[in-house]
């Protein structure tokens, strides 16, 4: 496979863990700077850390990973409540970890905000791949078709 083909195979995928790594490192040091330095409570830190970076995942999600190219209002908000619906569920998940290993089991808080972050992150990535986006996607696709790359990403 050639690296047009690699690239076009997997370039979801690497500028969504791109994206996602960028939004990892934002979630873990504002739980960091409202547990720590601002001496809010466990799950108050995680729920306002998380609130944040859903807000900022949401449009380099829409931006930069799916390029999702329809910007029409109704559109627009149907993405988002189908986006925060999702983190939402991965946002509860989250919650319940941070809860049990740092309330419960008394483990570094930190640590188990990064492990809970990349668990949280496969979950979001098929859920934004395969749901919330997609509409977007297939017309961003139908717009941008290289005549030069076949659809198993091979080059012609």
């Amino acid at each position: 496979m050639s690296v047009k083909g690699f690239w076009k195979k997997y370039k979801l995928f690497i500028v969504y863990n791109l994206f996602g790594f960028t939004a990892t490192v934002l979630e873990t040091v504002l739980y960091w700077l409202f547990y720590r330095k601002a001496a809010i409570g466990n799950v108050p830190a995680t729920l306002a850390s998380w609130i944040i970076t859903v807000i900022y995942a949401f449009f380099t999600n829409k931006l930069f990973v799916y390029r999702s190219i329809d910007w029409k209002p109704s559109h627009v908000v149907g993405e988002f409540s189908s986006f925060f619906g999702f983190r939402a569920a991965t946002g509860l998940y989250n919650i319940l970890h941070m809860w049990v290993t740092v309330d419960i089991c008394h483990l570094w808080p930190v640590t188990m905000k990064v492990i809970s972050a990349l668990i949280v992150g496969l979950m979001n990535y098929f859920a934004g791949k395969s749901v919330v986006f997609k509409r977007g996607m297939e017309m961003e696709e139908s717009q941008s078709q290289d005549p030069e790359i076949d659809n198993a990403g091979e080059e012609k």
